[in-house]
């Protein structure tokens, strides 16, 4: 039965993986992005400065583009959802920010409760093919998806 369930996971990551996507991986304080270490705070910087990002991911200059935020008309939303942004090897911190759909933009677990939100569904998505699959601790890294409502 396990096996059934997972085959959706490793199609998904058959197709996700002919993309040209980062893989970010975060382990405690650690922030791996395409073979490069930095810190949780370099990486929080790098990320939300796109002009940074282009200087330092030779990605970016190869036409990869992050997805543009929800306009402001779909704010009033009843449902979405909320992925990690770096890959885990256990699930998120309190403090740690998920990146959300329907505008919502970057939260913290607390930030979407103190907003109404109730998490429904909890998945974990394995990482692409060719990218690390376990921590240096022997851990599976997952990115950490939420589906949320009011």
């Amino acid at each position: 039965m396990k096996r059934l369930l997972a085959l959706p996971a490793i199609c998904g990551a058959l197709l996700f993986s002919g993309t040209a996507v980062s893989a970010v991986i975060k382990i405690g304080d650690t922030v791996y992005v395409d073979g490069k270490e930095y810190t949780w705070a370099e990486w929080k910087k790098l990320r939300d400065a796109p002009e940074l990002q282009k200087q330092a991911s030779p990605a970016a200059s190869q036409g990869v583009s992050t997805p543009a935020r929800a306009p402001a008309a779909v704010r009033g939303a009843r449902a979405a959802s909320c992925t990690t942004p770096v890959y885990y090897d256990e699930f998120p911190k309190e403090g740690d920010e998920f990146e959300c759909t329907g505008g919502l933009g970057s939260l913290t677990r607390e930030q979407l409760l103190d907003q109404g939100w109730k998490v429904d569904f909890v998945e974990k998505l394995p990482p692409p093919v060719g990218q690390p699959t376990t921590s240096p601790r022997g851990l599976p890294l997952n990115l950490y998806k939420l589906v949320i409502s009011r």
